[in-house]
């Protein structure tokens, strides 16, 4: 019996040992979170105004909205460390709704004769993806409605919108699709694009995108790059460019920039800086792993029609 006791100490002990390890290792673990529902309440504000002395006219507006979404994913999707951050390129099927509010009040001045308007806006938007067998079927339907009021005078105008896509998954990480867009009056649109994820150690990515409009006049290419720093800690590193040949009205290119840093998975700040002093500060906040609460602020002060703008924003979204 002892000599039987003596032979299985080192087993125990080879156990315990094994033991303790697994447990330091998963210690470290931080285990991924999973969502399939998104929603959120949203509120912003807008203030705009245009001077151009040599029409000798100049404006000013005031804009709230409010806006009301959710969307629900067939599968799981799971977050990359950040809570609010997936894969670059989504490959599940989902229906979303969105509704939302807005009023305005303009005024304007032009040769010495003022005016005043005040608008509202509604808008209802609901759709879906359908991804079977790598093929994406997406369809999706927008009802607007608006109402004018001018001094003595007022005005209503609603207008239906559908749109539609066809895309193919030739991977996980290529995607191709073409969109169209009815905007009614024979205002009809189609384009085209296509993103790729270049995917490194980990859930470290790059990914690349290019979309074109049906007349390949307006080409516009983006890039992003999310990389985890250390245990808790990521960074997303981000860029657009827009090609414009067409034309348009102020038609030219412009760009901007943008980085994301994430102290933990429930924290983050980022910042946006673009074409004609535009720029953007915001900050995100898990309270738990499905409640968070955004705000942001942005300005922006256009040499093209003379314009300036700036604005804030308050989100609150639930996640599971």
């Amino acid at each position: 019996m002892k000599l039987s006791l003596l032979a299985k100490t080192p087993q125990l002990s080879i156990l315990s040992k094994a033991s303790a390890l697994a447990a330091l290792l998963l210690s470290n673990v931080v285990l991924a979170e999973s969502y399939q529902s998104f929603s959120g309440l949203s509120y912003s504000t807008d203030e705009r105004s245009s001077n151009m002395s040599a029409l000798d006219f100049s404006s000013k507006s005031d804009t709230d909205t409010f806006a009301l979404f959710s969307q629900f994913y067939f599968d799981e999707r799971q977050a990359l460390g950040p809570l609010n951050e997936f894969d670059y390129i989504n490959t599940s099927s989902s229906i979303y709704a969105h509704a939302q509010k807005s009023s305005s009040e303009y005024s304007s001045d032009y040769k010495g004769h003022s005016g005043k308007l005040d608008t509202s806006n509604d808008a209802i938007m609901i759709g879906g993806e359908w991804i079977s067998h790598n093929f994406i079927l997406g369809a999706g339907y927008m009802h607007y409605q608006s109402k004018d009021d001018y001094s003595e005078y007022s005005s209503d105008a609603s207008t239906s919108y559908y749109s539609a896509s066809l895309g193919y998954l030739l991977s996980d990480d290529l995607v191709i699709r073409a969109d169209y867009i009815d905007g009614g009056d024979g205002d009809d649109y189609f384009s085209y694009s296509a993103s790729y994820n270049w995917q490194l150690a980990g859930t470290d990515y790059i990914g690349f995108s290019y979309n074109v409009d049906e007349d390949f006049d307006i080409h516009q290419l983006s890039s992003r790059y999310f990389m985890r720093l250390n245990e808790d800690s990521y960074l997303a590193l981000g860029g657009n460019y827009t090609i414009m040949n067409g034309d348009y009205d102020y038609a030219d290119d412009n760009w901007d920039i943008y980085a994301s840093y994430y102290f933990n998975p429930q924290t983050s700040l980022s910042a946006s800086y673009g074409d004609d002093d535009f720029y953007a500060l915001g900050a995100s906040y898990f309270i738990n792993n499905n409640y968070s609460v955004q705000v942001g602020y942005h300005s922006h002060d256009s040499s093209k029609g003379e314009v300036e703008s700036d604005g804030y924003y308050l989100n609150v979204t639930a996640q599971f």
